[in-house]
């Protein structure tokens, strides 16, 4: 004859049965339904499409800011050698096809005469150098027409195919036939900036070096200029 289950046996038996019972059920559920999915992939689209644009502005200003950099460090090279030679040096740049360039070089031989680059010339440096910044992502601008001079401060160019020329003198001064323009802000500009699409320098993330004075004092600018609102900004 079959014995009666104790109660306490019942408990164990119903206690092991429930645990099992709910252990199938959480592995019935486990994962992603289609729609939890779809739900995720739409968030993350709509996140990036908000984040991107600025990460964008963000990586350009910094490419901007890096080649300014450069821009600034050979300027300050040609000033600085023109004073410890006591001889006048010329820092020259170009936009050659889609990579800007700078030279930093002696502006006369021993005999006098004026030094001009070839096209191919080894003192032509690219200013992307170990920037990572590829062909074409940024553009070399400028103020200058010929050496050290501006006719219109007001007006640049950013086709620069052949090369612009700022010289300082044996004092480290600009040259004393220097032009910094008729125009404000007066002064000989050399600006870097994201191009667009018809390869023109976007104001928004121009920054540039610009020289102020005959004694060749330097600064960096940043954004189009404008008397008023920005007059530290860059010839634009």
């Amino acid at each position: 004859m079959r014995q009666p289950v104790s109660l306490k046996r019942w408990l164990r038996l119903k206690t092991t049965q429930t645990a099992t019972n709910s252990q199938l059920t959480d592995n019935s559920n486990s994962g992603f339904t289609l729609i939890e999915m779809i739900a995720v992939v739409l968030i993350i689209a709509a996140l990036s499409a908000i984040i991107a644009p600025g990460w964008l502005a963000f990586v350009n200003r910094q490419r901007v800011a890096k080649v300014n950099d450069g821009i600034w460090t050979a300027l300050q090279e040609a000033q600085r050698e023109a004073k410890r030679t006591k001889r006048s040096y010329n820092v020259s740049f170009r936009q050659n096809v889609d990579v800007p360039e700078v030279a930093v070089y002696q502006a006369e031989d021993d005999e006098g005469t004026a030094i001009s680059l070839n096209s191919t010339s080894n003192a032509w440096q690219p200013l992307s150098q170990d920037l990572e910044i590829k062909d074409g992502q940024v553009i070399l601008c400028s103020n200058l027409d010929q050496a050290n001079t501006s006719t219109n401060a007001g007006s640049i160019s950013c086709n620069l195919s052949a090369p612009r020329t700022i010289t300082f003198n044996y004092q480290g001064n600009l040259e004393d036939d220097a032009n910094l323009g008729s125009t404000a802000p007066n002064v000989l500009a050399v600006t870097v900036a994201i191009p667009n699409s018809t390869n023109q320098a976007i104001p928004a993330t121009a920054r540039c070096v610009t020289v102020k004075t005959l004694i060749g004092s330097m600064e960096i600018g940043k954004g189009e200029y404008n008397a008023t609102s920005n007059p530290q900004g860059c010839p634009l």
